[in-house]
């Protein structure tokens, strides 16, 4: 129990979520036009490929780095909790309406089935969640002014 008390959940959270937007991002830049290639056959959109290409891997990494400064974790947090929500709504999107699931995920996740990924995303969600909350109460603890009676 007093490793428990010693461990801040809240750094384990940002560093999870840092690690998951770098290897996420790096994975989909090492491997940029089967990335490409993945995405452009989403039915949702095909429109948009070029843009979303560069700006989703950009997108992780910059939060990423956002998660690692202290003065942005709040930021960054709302906005892991953004991205990790649009995803997963992505994922259910096209598990229920999209007659073709394509996968432009690479590594590990690329592994799981897609199931398995809506529940890793849902997951990642309530932890970033999770983070904003144990932010708040770390705040709202250091900012208490104690009576001078």
């Amino acid at each position: 129990m007093r490793i428990l008390k010693s461990i801040d959940f809240l750094d384990v959270i940002l560093v999870l979520l840092a690690t998951l937007f770098i290897y996420a991002a790096l994975n989909k830049l090492m491997t940029f036009q089967e990335f490409v290639a993945q995405i452009s056959k989403s039915p949702y959109i095909t429109k948009q490929v070029w843009w979303i290409s560069w700006s989703i891997p950009s997108i992780e990494l910059v939060i990423a780095g956002m998660l690692l400064i202290p003065r942005l974790q709040l930021i960054a947090l709302f906005a892991s909790f953004s991205l990790m929500y649009m995803f997963s709504g992505y994922i259910f999107l096209v598990l229920t309406f999209s007659p073709y699931v394509p996968c432009s995920c690479g590594g590990i996740l690329n592994g799981m089935g897609w199931t398995s990924h809506l529940i890793f995303n849902i997951g990642f969600t309530l932890l970033a969640v999770a983070g904003i909350i144990l932010y708040n109460r770390r705040n709202r603890q250091s900012f208490t002014v104690e009576p001078a009676f």
